[in-house]
């Protein structure tokens, strides 16, 4: 039987894979450090319940979208590691592909489970960091969490 512990990094695997799955489904493509800290901005959310912010807001997107890692930092760290090895898993299943710390989906007709949906309002954050530099993007979030 397996232990607790095992049987608890498996369900994070899943929960990460299928994240990671929707987000590159949606977005197409996604460097390493963005595509982890919205994975876990959307696991995040499922749990938070009600959203701060709406698809209407214009200004600051990106700022407001890390924003919601606000305070989260031992959570976040703690996330990382599953986060990674879920990418890790993805890639030696040529179910994504890592080329120049851009993650990309292989298969674009890949079932994956919508449980972890996310918000018009992350949905915009996503479009628009695009235009964000990778160092001017973890800057912020380093900030933020």
């Amino acid at each position: 039987m397996k232990s607790i512990r095992e049987q608890t990094e498996v369900l994070q695997l899943s929960i990460f894979s299928s994240i990671i799955c929707q987000l590159l489904k949606n977005h197409n493509q996604l460097s390493v450090c963005k595509l982890v800290t919205f994975t876990y901005i959307v696991k995040q959310n499922k749990f938070l319940g009600g959203n701060i912010y709406t698809a209407k807001n214009t200004q600051d997107v990106i700022y407001k979208g890390i924003s919601l890692l606000s305070g989260d930092f031992d959570r976040y760290c703690d996330s990382l590691i599953y986060i990674f090895k879920a990418i890790h898993l993805l890639v030696t299943q040529n179910v994504i592909t890592l080329e120049n710390d851009m993650i990309t989906l292989s298969e674009t007709n890949i079932q994956s489970d919508t449980t972890f949906v996310e918000s018009n309002f992350l949905n915009k954050v996503i479009r628009e960091s695009k235009t964000m530099t990778d160092k001017q993007f973890m800057k912020e979030v380093t900030y933020n969490v």
